[in-house]
């Protein structure tokens, strides 16, 4: 059923989240190695800008203050998902998709961008990622953030990675 000019609830974005989540149960690939982490760091901090919303330690507090984004620390979410949700965005929400040709077939929770309608996520303000690195973000976001609970007062933020060589 067309989603054209319907806004999506709350409980239907958590349903489509929880959906997806259920089709990529016991499909991750752990753990990752600590090059593939410096490069999803890199990632998370320069090329996607994800600190700008989900912030410098993942708790949804952005590092720019006039957003705010999921808190990963209190997420249970899975590789496949999370790969899922960095690619195609979530409908009527502010989370971008990040591969480039989300919504021109239905490979983003078996909706186009027709289907979508004004519900259809925005392209990123960065730069749209290839898969290995929209991987290797999801990767460093769920070994460093994921199921961390509450940001301890006083903790030292996660290392972020050194300026690029130019």
């Amino acid at each position: 059923m067309p989603l054209s000019g319907r806004h999506i609830s709350k409980s239907a974005q958590a349903g489509i989240i929880f959906a997806v989540g259920m089709l990529g149960l016991g499909l991750t690939s752990w753990p990752a190695t600590a090059q593939q982490l410096s490069g999803g760091a890199r990632i998370y901090f320069e090329k996607g800008g994800c600190n700008q919303c989900h912030g410098t330690n993942g708790d949804g507090v952005g590092d720019d203050a006039r957003e705010h984004g999921a808190n990963f620390r209190e997420s249970a979410l899975d590789k496949e998902t999370m790969v899922m949700i960095i690619s195609c965005g979530v409908p009527g929400t502010n989370m971008p998709y990040f591969e480039k040709f989300s919504y021109t077939d239905d490979r983003c929770y078996g909706m186009t961008a027709a289907d979508a309608g004004t519900d259809k996520p925005q392209a990123p303000i960065t730069t749209f990622l290839a898969k290995r690195d929209i991987s290797a973000v999801a990767d460093y976001i769920l070994e460093t953030f994921v199921g961390q609970g509450p940001v301890a007062p006083g903790a030292e933020k996660p290392a972020q990675p050194p300026p690029a060589a130019h």
